[in-house]
């Protein structure tokens, strides 16, 4: 994509090969080509009239030459006889290498939720959607209003993943929905890379900059509580609900006991989050708390939040940890 930003008296402009990072640059040409080449996508790359749908990519591609031609000065099969060739070089230098940080972040991940390797590379292949416009733009040649079905298709063959595998990754038993982390939507969109849905739009920015523990990936969304002010000799007033509840709770961490879950009930202002903070703090957890708005104070819808909750228990599971769901309304 060729983007210019206009001053008073100067154009910049910036093409797709200064934007596309060296380490993956080969493995997102290679899935172009072989979408355009080996998936039939040659039709909408370049029509029969020698027109390119997107110059940009025409030109990321090495065919800077036919776009500045005219319709009548080439034959349609030339470009293409160019790129079948340079897939054919491609597929010699396979495997393709991954961006260092974000194959760590993925492995790391992977020890907190157990990725297989079929999952690890279409976690790779989605944040790289998601970071890179160009990629989308080929998907979209498939068409703009695609079913899931055929969403899981165009993966199987781009990937080459069996489509048995596919289906398993994104059934309702996988790691992926059960952590929420990366989902296959069945809603109508109207772009390839929105069927397939992060756990929020700051992740695939964060796996692929971040050099630091996993829970950061997520950090816009789930936060890490500031400490509380008041101490447990505060809340003598519910003194036996406590000594009923903390020892509960400690059991419950110490056995990574699953669905455990505690609703404090009462008016706004009445002490449910600094309670829930001098709770963590007596039973020496870290408390995390799930976002109920974006870094922009934006309100985070109540399906989206359930999804960041489904994903932190993933994440902390083998860790001493509390989450608090605040603003629970949403949830019911």
């Amino acid at each position: 994509m060729r983007n210019s930003f206009f001053g008073s008296s100067t154009e910049f402009d910036i093409d797709d090969n200064e934007l596309i990072a060296k380490d993956v640059k080969d493995k997102i040409t290679y899935w172009i080509l072989k979408i355009i080449i080996e998936m039939g996508a040659h039709k909408r790359f370049i029509d029969s009239e020698n027109d390119f749908e997107h110059e940009d990519m025409a030109r990321f591609l090495g065919l800077e030459k036919y776009v500045e031609f005219d319709y009548d000065d080439f034959n349609r099969t030339e470009p293409l006889l160019i790129l079948k060739k340079r897939l054919k070089a491609l597929k010699k230098k396979a495997p393709f290498g991954s961006s260092a940080l974000l194959w760590k972040n993925i492995e790391q991940l992977s020890k907190l939720i157990e990725l297989n390797s079929y999952e690890k590379q279409i976690l790779e292949f989605t944040i790289l959607l998601k970071q890179y416009d160009i990629l989308g733009n080929a998907l979209n040649f498939f068409g703009m209003e695609i079913t899931t079905s055929r969403t899981k298709r165009i993966l199987s063959t781009l990937l080459d993943i069996p489509i048995e595998q596919i289906n398993d990754i994104f059934s309702s038993h996988s790691t992926f929905s059960r952590s929420s982390l990366l989902i296959l939507t069945s809603e109508e969109t109207y772009a390839f890379s929105e069927k397939l849905r992060l756990i929020n739009y700051e992740f695939a920015d964060n796996m692929l900059n971040l050099d630091e523990d996993i829970t950061e990936m997520i950090k816009d969304s789930v936060r890490l509580s500031s400490k509380g002010t008041l101490s447990i000799q505060d809340y003598s007033y519910i003194k036996d609900d406590l000594k009923i509840l903390m020892p509960y709770l400690d059991k419950a961490l110490d056995s990574k006991q699953k669905g455990v879950n505690i609703l404090l009930y009462g008016l706004p202002g009445t002490g449910k989050t600094e309670l829930s903070k001098t709770i963590s703090e007596v039973l020496g957890t870290k408390l995390y708390e799930i976002s109920y708005a974006d870094r922009e104070g934006d309100p985070i819808e109540g399906e989206s939040r359930l999804r960041l909750y489904k994903t932190a228990q993933a994440l902390f599971f083998n860790s001493r940890t509390i989450l608090m769901y605040d603003e629970a309304e949403d949830v019911f």
